[in-house]
């Protein structure tokens, strides 16, 4: 045998063992790609699944907090009507407190007046006392 036919004849095996070889690689891809196709497809049932799930929770927490919020709102409605109240409260009792406040204001006038009054009858009553004293005094004295 010549070089060149073993040569051709290894070249010719070497050419059917790499067909052969890359046709079992096309397959082994091609049942990766169908692997990968039904586990996408998995995928994509089970996304669907938990989307389908997680709209349901949504709209479920959703309800829920609308009604927490419904339920708070009217709470602070409530809250502020009380406090509008205790302003309107609040302004009755200024104006109650000017009106004491004026009474007050009038109360010291009068004790004023009344002090000035004390002050001239006190001093009436002891000019009085100093004057008798002294008229005693006198007569007491004229009579030694």
């Amino acid at each position: 045998m010549d070089p060149q036919d073993v040569l051709a004849m290894a070249d010719e095996r070497f050419e059917a063992r790499l067909a052969h070889e890359a046709g079992a690689i096309r397959l082994e891809i091609a049942g990766v790609r169908r692997d990968i196709a039904n586990e996408t497809a998995a995928l994509r049932q089970e996304i669907v699944k938990e989307s389908a799930a997680l709209r349901h929770e949504l709209a479920k927490e959703s309800a829920a907090l609308r009604q927490e919020l419904a339920k708070e709102s009217a709470a602070l409605r409530q809250e502020i009507a009380t406090v509008r109240q205790e302003m309107v409260t609040r302004a009755e009792f200024d104006t109650a407190m000017a009106h004491v406040g004026r009474q007050f204001d009038e109360l010291k006038s009068r004790m004023a007046d009344w002090r000035t009054d004390i002050i001239k009858w006190s001093f009436l009553f002891w000019t009085g006392q100093v004057l008798t004293t002294i008229g005693f005094l006198l007569v007491i004295l004229r009579t030694r």
